[in-house]
């Protein structure tokens, strides 16, 4: 698929089939997701894994409400981040820049792939911590499902304009 294509087509996917996914995919957006770049290097990601079907149900009931669509899929990458490895400055910490970076390649990789991922941002830290059984210093930042989905949901269209959010030299201004 060319780079674009991928781009477009990742959408946030909430229905599985209970397929198994090949470990060579797997290890391939894994690798993908560690050749991102970081602050100086460092490389703060972790990324766990997990299959296990109790575990999974445990990382799912992070979430505020129920979400039975996470259940469905046959693994969960959870994206934790060791805030010493990587840097802070003027009050932004930027362990979650690195980590957003790689998790979207992963997400994009897992695209590529014909596999379907879903950017889990808002869980309870602590049961998801406890789930994969992270030490105290390691911060969740965020978690996917990963599998085939039942449904292809095509390209994305409903981004703003590019008038909207582009601007040239200056704040607001167009070109």
């Amino acid at each position: 698929m060319e780079f674009l294509d991928v781009i477009k087509n990742r959408r946030s996917i909430r229905k599985y089939k209970p397929d198994p996914v090949p470990d060579e995919d797997i290890e391939y957006v894994l690798n993908v997701a560690r050749l991102a770049p970081s602050w100086k290097n460092q490389q703060c990601w972790r990324y766990v894994v997990v299959k296990d079907k109790e575990k999974i149900e445990k990382i799912a009931s992070a979430r505020p409400k129920s979400q039975n669509w996470l259940r469905e899929a046959p693994i969960m990458i959870v994206a934790c981040a060791d805030p010493d490895e990587s840097g802070h400055r003027e009050g932004k910490e930027y362990y979650l820049v690195d980590i957003g970076i790689s998790f979207e390649h992963l997400l994009l990789a897992a695209r590529d792939r014909g596999l379907g991922t879903c950017w889990i941002g808002g869980f309870d830290e602590k049961t998801v911590k406890d789930a994969i059984e992270a030490p105290e210093n390691i911060r969740i930042v965020a978690y996917t499902p990963l599998g085939y989905p039942t449904e292809e949901k095509g390209e994305i269209t409903d981004r703003k304009p590019h008038g909207e959010t582009i601007f040239y030299e200056k704040y607001g201004q167009k070109k």
